[in-house]
């Protein structure tokens, strides 16, 4: 049994803004490019918030180092069979990129001339291509636990857990946007598309833990013990109350009641703010428990 925490919570930080980033991303090139003028304020605040989250937590990383300058040498080469490598290339290019597109949905009086006359065609050449490079970012953070030597690092859901669970924060994180600007406030149609989004991506995350809990019926003894930490162990209670409940079947419900349309326009709001900030609370805590969890156990010899 292995207790040390080598990774803290500064990763934590830095894994959860980093899905958030790629979420938020894809939720305002979808936007763009499925919804054009009708879903306009979705894809403007899914591009404001990208380049943020993802800034910090890289920020933060760097922090937790303790060297940041040894950071920089990732960028010397590429390591073709690294998935660190491949990973920091990802986040960098992702960060960088998103700027541009950020400033691509400034409004014109920020813009210079030619780029006024080109910017819809920039922007969707980058809403092609970016989805691309977010979905790489929010599968590496998992990638990179899958290649540590820890059982419940190494289970196969993995990567596909912290894909959905970024995509669903980003949009999330784009759904409080919407409802508290004042300036692009989203209308009935873009909150309510982006409520039926996150139904679809909560119901794949319970469905991921649903195949992962079978899993830690029939896998090994290493993989039984790991899982046994998150269903009855250390973090049983932050797993089954901050994750399960308020993170996924509580936001669950209420997205569902928000879609129905049974409730006055005053309270339809509230419950779409409320549980878009409870799938983002959610989403943090998949990977402080996916973290932490993972340090508690190491292989049977």
């Amino acid at each position: 049994m292995h207790t040390e925490v080598t990774w803290g919570l500064l990763i934590v930080v830095y894994l959860f803004t980093a899905g958030v980033s790629a979420g938020a991303m894809v939720a305002s090139n979808a936007a763009f490019l499925l919804g054009g003028d009708r879903y306009e304020r979705v894809a403007r605040w899914g591009a404001y918030l990208a380049p943020f989250p993802i800034a910090f937590g890289t920020g933060v990383l760097l922090l937790d180092l303790g060297s940041p300058l040894n950071f920089f040498r990732l960028f010397m080469t590429l390591q073709y069979k690294s998935p660190m490598s491949w990973g920091s290339w990802a986040i960098l290019l992702f960060t960088l990129l998103s700027l541009v597109y950020l400033y691509l949905w400034l409004p014109p009086r920020y813009q210079i001339g030619h780029v006024i006359k080109r910017v819809r065609v920039w922007q969707g050449g980058l809403a092609k291509g970016m989805p691309i490079l977010a979905v790489s970012v929010a599968s590496y953070t998992g990638v990179l636990l899958n290649a540590a030597d820890r059982p419940l690092w190494q289970i196969a859901l993995l990567p596909e857990l912290f894909l959905v669970s970024a995509m669903s924060t980003g949009v999330a994180a784009v759904g409080v946007a919407v409802a508290l600007s004042r300036r692009w406030r989203a209308n009935h149609e873009e909150k309510r598309s982006l409520a039926l989004v996150d139904i679809v991506l909560v119901g794949i995350e319970l469905l991921i833990f649903g195949a992962m809990m079978i899993d830690s019926q029939i896998g090994t003894l290493n993989q039984q013990l790991a899982y046994a930490v998150l269903w009855t162990g250390s973090y049983a209670a932050t797993f089954w109350i901050m994750i399960m409940l308020l993170g996924l079947v509580v936001p669950l419900i209420l997205k569902i009641v928000e879609v129905r349309g049974r409730l006055s326009w005053k309270w339809t709001e509230r419950v779409g703010l409320g549980s878009s900030l409870l799938v983002l609370v959610g989403g943090f805590f998949v990977r402080y428990v996916i973290t932490y969890a993972g340090q508690m156990t190491g292989w049977l010899r």
